[in-house]
């Protein structure tokens, strides 16, 4: 059985890699800045015996993750991307790219990872000013 730090060490690796991350980490912490933007946090939220066991060992373990992912919104950005797009409407497209790159690393399978499945992608409904935070729920088995 893959150690769960070290499942979440690969999956944290191999988002980091994605283009545009500036901070990816194992866990929310109190402290994010703007300065850290665009994020993305992996956050473990249940952990539960896998299905593939050897003489009664469990030898995989299924794991629930949030991965949550974010962006600043610049209050006065007027300048039309190439959709024609401008402030929120902007960052919301940018991260519905990240969801689609979150989901294709997961697909990959980092080192450890046997499957992944997704659940949903969870917003945070407009409801914070300078920024936009997303969640993708998901399983995983490593």
């Amino acid at each position: 059985m893959t150690p769960p730090i070290t499942l979440l060490e690969s999956i944290r690796a191999a988002l980091a890699a994605l283009p545009g991350v500036q901070t990816c980490k194992i866990g929310l912490e109190p402290n994010i800045t703007p300065a850290d933007y665009p994020i993305i946090r992996v956050v473990p939220s249940r952990m539960l015996p896998g299905d593939t066991t050897v003489s009664g060992e469990m030898l995989t373990r299924n794991t629930e993750l949030m991965i949550y992912f974010g962006a600043p919104v610049q209050q006065f950005d007027e300048a039309p991307d190439d959709g024609g797009r401008t402030r929120l409407e902007k960052v919301y497209a940018a991260l519905f790219d990240m969801e689609a790159l979150i989901l294709n690393a997961l697909a990959d399978r980092p080192a450890g990872v046997l499957w992944a499945r997704y659940i949903e992608t969870i917003t945070d409904e407009d409801r914070l000013d300078t920024y936009k935070l997303m969640a993708v729920r998901c399983e995983v088995k490593g």
